[in-house]
């Protein structure tokens, strides 16, 4: 975005460009989470067999919900960033192409 008398400009390809560093975050959490999940299923049970051991059993399964639940929250967070972005670049794509632009 640019700065212009009485507000900004917004360039398409700067929407674009932050647009694709989204998807590519979003891209990186989703290898990030995946990865957690093969050492989890590799790893098996690794919590012993004594008493701290089967509270950790019996807590896995939240735990394990709440952190790949995070992964999934921040991964849709990404992708409706990415998604928003791109539709406001196609907004002022189709204005210009109107030949007007927003908030003028």
């Amino acid at each position: 975005m640019t700065e212009r008398s009485g507000g900004y400009q917004a360039e398409r390809a700067g929407l674009l460009r932050r647009a694709r560093a989204f998807a590519d975050e979003r891209d990186r959490m989703a290898a990030e989470c995946a990865a957690l999940e093969e050492v989890f299923l590799r790893e098996g049970r690794p919590l012993g067999d004594d008493q701290y051991g089967a509270e950790l059993e019996r807590n896995l399964p939240k735990l394990k919900e709440s952190i790949f639940g995070g992964f999934r929250a921040y991964i849709d967070e990404l992708e409706g960033v990415r998604k928003g972005l791109i539709a406001n670049a196609d907004g002022y794509r189709a204005a210009e192409q109107a030949g007007t632009v927003p908030g003028e």
